[in-house]
């Protein structure tokens, strides 16, 4: 970056940077070195900083998006807050490296680039008082429905013939925050942060091949194998980082009670090693607010992309247990910390529901009834833009009916989603998941799925049928749950005790789509008439 921009630039941006490490954020900086910040931070130094600067004038860029939002580019939104007048901003999407977000699976760049763009205008022209911040007005491409290229270059033309972009949105947010109006009706819903006292990243071990098994006896068997193999195969096994070193782990010997059942991800329950010497990141005030027995809800503070855009755990969740990767946040429904029943929500927000129902709300119901509205289909397909960029936030309905329906469905979705019950076999098509031909062998690559079946086996046999594409084909936020079930136990004997696991895995999410189609049902009434946080006499986030 330096030899593109030069040490000058890269001591005039510093400013940008300490108004960042002065928020407190300064851990957050080490994706700032972005080239068209350079960019930015020269035309406010030519416009407003250099010998005989003009103060007024127009700035014009197509960029990165990427500034719009976060933490590491505070300092350049505030800069230019505070120099120019008006701000407008047509966001055009399109970054693709993200993968399919909230089921916008069309969404493409005009470029022929990676990264989504945007368009931003920046005035300088004295129409705002001295001291008084810019007007930012926010367009999204997105809102429209124009995902494709095509689409946003036709409406690109059509309103540049008109003069004006039309349907813009006043950013009236601080001087740090986004350039982007706020989330979920400018923040009038209550967000899951909000809603619970206590969140916890999930337990990220940093070595998770080692310290996490599919049962206990694969696991212990492995760290047997460590604790008694020469110095060189015991390292290799174990890879240490800064904070947990090779040696230590062994001198700490083998503790059976350290074997913990955990949630590694959409339902694959595992085995933790669970000690201190072997994981990095344990979570300790996880663990206690969890206890021994619990339910929690585990969401994504970004990109929550399409599915449901939350997943209940009923064991103690791993840090990437929602989609595999990007990691996440927990959110118990009990704080075992503060006695046994001892509930996780925010007393003011339980006891706004109260009010508005007319009667009292118990924990158990307001967990379920959460579930069931962000797990509805439709969800991450109507706030798409919403979830790219923060946690999900709550619609709770204005009616008791309505909030009493949604916690019963609540109630099915979690017993599957935490193993609570078997999938009801009343619901299960005929045919549903049975032997076409018996499997011979071990599990293999099944990366053959067609028109209901699949070979489960390297020599052919062992083919599944009777699985409709919308099982196999099923993901949170593009993890392909029953896929990758199958692709964690290749070379595992397609025994009795396996077939009868992937059948369950398989009811499981056949029957959790019926109960998210009815979640959207619930949903879509709710929305038509929601209880915003001013009704609910709870403060804005």
């Amino acid at each position: 970056m330096r030899t593109l921009v030069g040490r000058w630039m890269d001591d005039l941006w510093d400013d940008l940077k300490a108004t960042v490490r002065d928020a407190g954020w300064g851990n957050q900086l080490n994706t700032f070195p972005e080239l068209s910040i350079a960019f930015w931070r020269w035309a406010l130094w030519k416009l407003f900083e250099a010998d005989n600067a003009p103060r007024r004038g127009v700035v014009t860029y197509i960029t990165n998006r990427k500034f719009l939002t976060g933490k590491p580019y505070a300092g350049l939104r505030k800069m230019m807050r505070q120099r120019f007048d008006r701000i407008e901003i047509i966001d055009l999407r399109g970054d693709v490296r993200a993968g399919v977000r909230g089921d916008v699976a069309r969404d493409q760049g005009v470029f022929n680039i990676m990264v989504g763009t945007c368009i931003t205008v920046a005035i300088a022209d004295g129409s705002q008082a001295e001291g008084a911040l810019a007007e930012v007005q926010y367009h999204d491409s997105w809102a429209g429905e124009r995902f494709t290229r095509r689409s946003k270059l036709d409406w690109l033309q059509t309103r540049s013939a008109a003069g004006d972009a039309e349907d813009w949105l006043p950013v009236d947010r601080g001087v740090l925050d986004d350039f982007r109006p706020e989330p979920f009706q400018n923040g009038e819903w209550v967000s899951l942060l909000n809603a619970f006292a206590f969140r916890s990243s999930g337990c990220q071990t940093k070595r998770d091949r080692f310290t996490v098994g599919l049962d206990a006896s694969q696991l212990t068997d492995r760290i047997l194998v460590f604790l008694n193999s020469p110095a060189a195969i015991a390292s290799d096994m174990f890879h240490s980082s800064r904070d947990r070193q090779w040696e230590d782990a062994r001198n700490a010997g083998f503790d059976p009670d350290a074997l913990r059942a955990y949630s590694y991800r959409p339902l694959d329950c595992r085995q933790l090693y669970n000690h201190r010497a072997y994981g990095d990141f344990l979570r300790p005030d996880l663990q206690a607010a969890w206890g021994a027995e619990n339910r929690g809800l585990y969401a994504m503070p970004s990109g929550t992309g399409i599915g449901p855009s939350v997943w209940c755990h009923g064991l103690l969740p791993d840090y990437h247990s929602f989609r595999g990767s990007y990691g996440g946040y927990a959110f118990p429904l009990y704080d075992r910390r503060n006695g046994e029943n001892a509930h996780n929500f925010d007393p003011a927000l339980l006891a706004a529901l109260s009010v508005a129902y007319g009667t009292a709300i118990a924990p158990e119901t307001l967990f379920d009834a959460v579930l069931a509205l962000l797990s509805a289909t439709s969800y991450t397909v109507l706030f798409a833009e919403d979830l790219e960029d923060t946690f999900p936030h709550i619609p709770f309905s204005a009616t008791l009916e309505l909030f009493s329906r949604a916690a019963a469905i609540g109630a099915e979705i979690r017993a599957l989603e935490t193993f609570a019950r078997a999938p009801t076999a009343e619901r299960l098509p005929r045919g549903f998941c049975i032997w076409a031909s018996r499997p011979v062998g071990a599990l293999a690559s099944q990366d053959n799925f067609a028109e209901g079946h699949v070979t489960l086996c390297a020599d052919g046999s062992g083919v599944l049928e009777g699985i409709p594409e919308a099982v196999w084909t099923f993901s949170v936020s593009g993890y392909r749950v029953l896929p990758r079930w199958l692709q964690a136990r290749e070379g595992l004997a397609l025994d009795f005790a396996m077939t009868g696991q992937i059948r369950d895995i398989a009811g499981r999410i056949h029957e959790l789509l019926h109960w998210f189609g009815q979640a959207d049902l619930v949903l879509e009434a709710t929305l038509a008439h929601t209880l915003i946080r001013e009704a609910l006499g709870l403060d804005q986030d």
